[in-house]
């Protein structure tokens, strides 16, 4: 019997897993279309009711997000604080599937604070590129958006979809926005990258989910996880420049905090990589609830 596996790794779909594939993606395509027609607050409404619906059905991410709200916080947290995970995942998608609209300006939710960008303009002003180092926290590709909107020169690594076809789909929200991707798993991606910060570019990097490359293993989030070496590695050989960057509350409402992470000359991939993974932890104590990786599973499970 043939088995299933993962056209990213040069494998073959099995016709099973090709016709089940083909039907995610129709559906996905038919509700971009119905999105795409949808106002704003009724695609808001739309994606907070399908939240819901998630947290009654999914037993098994409701018990995870709970028990990672617990450990990161230290504390058990109330049903409410679950149930917000949920209304926070919802609210990110919709504000990322309307950024699929040319029209809708990348600050319209989320501002650039003026510290936030003379730290950006610094760091790239040194000449070496930027290792921009974020999370799946909050809006993470509007902040993407509103960065090139400001004139910053933003590249993305990223992993491809499971379905090619999906991974156009992710172009059509970064591309037209000025956000270069790069996908890891394409002939010459390292390269890619190193010519990029070659050319003064930022390059960034979301370092919180699991991963398949090689990593360290951190705290993160009250949790142990494996967080990806890559970032700190190229850093410390080129002597380029560390940031760390999310959304983040601010006075007037979300903004994007971006601040430096020094390394010495002593400092190693893996200890850079725990100082990220801190940094991180400290913005994700914030705002737990648009926290993609309260969905993930731990190394414990």
């Amino acid at each position: 019997m043939t088995t299933a596996t993962d056209l990213r790794e040069g494998g073959v779909w099995t016709p099973g897993q090709r016709l089940k594939n083909d039907v995610i993606h129709a559906a996905i395509r038919v509700a971009l279309a119905i999105a795409g027609v949808l106002p704003r607050r009724a695609l808001s409404l739309v994606c907070r009711a399908l939240g819901a619906v998630a947290y009654v059905a999914l037993g098994r991410e409701r018990r995870r997000v709970r028990r990672r709200l617990a450990a990161g916080l230290g504390r058990p947290q109330p049903e409410k604080a679950v149930r917000a995970a949920f209304r926070g995942a919802a609210e990110v998608l919709a504000d990322t599937l309307v950024l699929l609209d040319p029209n809708e300006p990348a600050g319209k939710t989320l501002t650039l604070p003026a510290s936030s960008s003379l730290v950006f303009r610094d760091a790239l002003a040194e000449g070496r590129g930027v290792v921009f180092v974020s999370a799946h926290l909050g809006s993470w590709e509007r902040m993407a958006a509103l960065l090139a909107a400001h004139g910053f020169p933003v590249t993305t690594v990223a992993r491809e979809s499971y379905d090619p076809r999906l991974t156009t789909l992710y172009e059509r929200v970064r591309g037209p926005r000025g956000v270069r991707s790069i996908y890891r798993g394409s002939p010459g991606a390292v390269r890619a990258i190193w010519r990029a910060l070659d050319a003064g570019r930022a390059v960034g990097f979301l370092v919180d989910l699991p991963t398949r490359v090689p990593s360290v293993g951190c705290r993160v989030f009250g949790e142990d996880a494996d967080v990806a070496l890559g970032p700190a590695q190229i850093a410390l050989a080129r002597g380029t420049p560390v940031l760390v960057g999310t959304p983040a509350p601010g006075s007037d409402g979300v903004v994007v905090r971006i601040a430096r992470i020094e390394s010495d000359d002593a400092a190693t991939p893996s200890a850079l990589t725990s100082r990220l993974a801190d940094a991180l932890t400290e913005r994700v104590a914030v705002m737990p609830e648009v926290w993609l990786g309260l969905f993930t599973p731990s190394k414990s499970e």
